[in-house]
């Protein structure tokens, strides 16, 4: 089954209907999933920076104190101690830790797709025709955008045959990103105002999705 949507050119004019698959646009919005995936990509995105030393490979302490007894302070056996100022740090950071998650496939899917579906009951998701420009120029698609009225949009693209100079003529815009299929993720899909994906890119999205 399937349902259809409206399907403009980069003037913002009508341009004829697309059918949507309904398995994935109609699909049950699920606000737990989406919210388990995002939290995995930006888990698996996280790099593990910070890092403390401890006692063992903190400088300096590699002598006694002052003798074990006779001086009437408490024993002491280097200055690498945690109880020492400067000493090594307990339970700290460390640049080993992983933070990366996992998530089944399906749930994957699933999560894209209901994110999908709640993007479309939102109006959030635009279908266009695909188009190519002819220099790379900021300013040209920066009018892309402003034809829809976006002030932070995301446009999706085919995996293949996408248009290089859309890319680069997208890089230096501050609230807009265009990004190819197979580097679509799902923060990018709930992150933009609005969403501009072309006809071969969603036909792609679908395919990708009912696999």
């Amino acid at each position: 089954m399937s349902e259809s949507a409206n399907v403009l050119n980069i003037s913002n004019k009508n341009a004829g209907n697309i059918s949507l698959k309904e398995e994935i646009y109609a699909y049950p919005v699920n606000e737990p999933l989406i919210k388990e995936f995002v939290l995995l990509t930006l888990a698996n995105k996280r790099l593990g920076l910070a890092s403390t030393k401890n006692r063992k490979i903190v400088s300096g302490g590699g002598i006694k104190p002052w003798k074990q007894k006779g001086t009437g302070r408490a024993r002491a056996g280097s200055t690498r101690s945690p109880l020492w100022k400067g000493g090594g740090t307990i339970f700290g950071p460390t640049n080993e830790r992983n933070y990366k998650k996992d998530m089944p496939k399906k749930a994957r899917k699933a999560a894209v797709k209901s994110a999908l579906s709640y993007l479309l009951k939102e109006g959030r998701l635009i279908f266009i025709e695909d188009f190519e420009l002819p220099n790379i120029k900021t300013k040209e698609m920066k009018s892309v955008f402003d034809n829809f009225g976006i002030k932070k949009g995301l446009l999706i693209l085919p995996t293949t045959n996408t248009d290089e100079k859309i890319l680069k003529s997208t890089r230096n815009l501050k609230d807009y990103k265009a990004i190819p299929v197979n580097l679509l993720n799902i923060v990018d899909l709930l992150k933009y105002e609005k969403i501009l994906i072309t006809v071969k890119a969603n036909e792609e999205l679908e395919r990708n999705l009912a696999l």
